[in-house]
């Protein structure tokens, strides 16, 4: 994971690189900018997973580097670093996934920044299975839910469907430590792409609704909230 720290301020751009080595992160570079110019002069596309940006920065503001970011690349994850709360509506036109308060406590530092973590594992990491001889990736942020059956697992997206011959219990091992949670038996759904959830169903993006089954009804509502305060 490559992370850009952008402050004018080098204390504090030092203190927040300290920070995100703390939380050790497993193949991770954090580089260093002190303006959005530093920062633009060598952009390039896919060079970064996170950008986090000071908003108050002369010549040069965080949302407006963000702006210019947002034209070169639509997916890198961009968050702001701001004192002054009411940035937020702006920086949300740029897509911030995030807006850390630089007077906050530690703790919410902490929460916050390992939101942004797992949002970028979420975001790019892939699910790779074989079927029939031939290799496939999908996004996970390109899947709507998972269906097992016996020894054949079926695998929906926005743009269709994939069946293959897998284990269920193997890709639930594999995604669960993500944005993912068993709804009912054999069935994993991606919280991303879940709009609405009641007691008895979960209507996907697609318009798709799956019953819950009893037994997992209060560990999805638990799920679903945590997941939903996160964001």
């Amino acid at each position: 994971m490559n992370i850009a720290i952008c402050d004018d301020e080098p204390v504090f751009l030092k203190q927040l690189h300290n920070r995100i080595r703390s939380m050790k992160i497993p193949d991770c570079e954090v580089h260093e900018f002190t303006s959005g110019r530093d920062l633009l002069s060598f952009y390039v596309k896919g060079m970064y997973e996170v950008i986090i940006l000071d908003v108050e920065m002369p010549e040069l503001n965080g949302l407006e580097t963000a702006e210019r970011i947002r034209q070169i690349d639509k997916s890198v994850i961009i968050s702001f670093l701001t004192n002054y709360a009411e940035f937020a509506v702006r920086g949300y036109d740029v897509g911030a996934f995030r807006y850390i308060l630089k007077s906050q406590p530690d703790y919410l530092y902490t929460k916050q920044l390992g939101s942004i973590v797992a949002e970028c594992q979420q975001r790019f990491r892939t699910f790779t299975f074989s079927n029939k001889n031939l290799s496939f990736k999908f996004k996970l942020t390109d899947i709507l839910y998972f269906e097992g059956y016996r020894r054949k697992v079926s695998l929906f997206t926005l743009n269709g469907e994939l069946e293959y011959g897998g284990d269920f219990s193997t890709v639930c091992g594999e995604l669960l430590k993500y944005n993912f949670i068993i709804i009912n038996r054999g069935i994993l759904v991606n919280l991303d792409h879940t709009q609405n959830i009641t007691k008895y169903d979960v209507t996907l993006s697609n318009g798709r609704k799956i019953p819950i089954g009893k037994t997992y009804k209060n560990e999805v509502v638990s799920r679903y909230f945590e997941y939903a305060e996160g964001k």
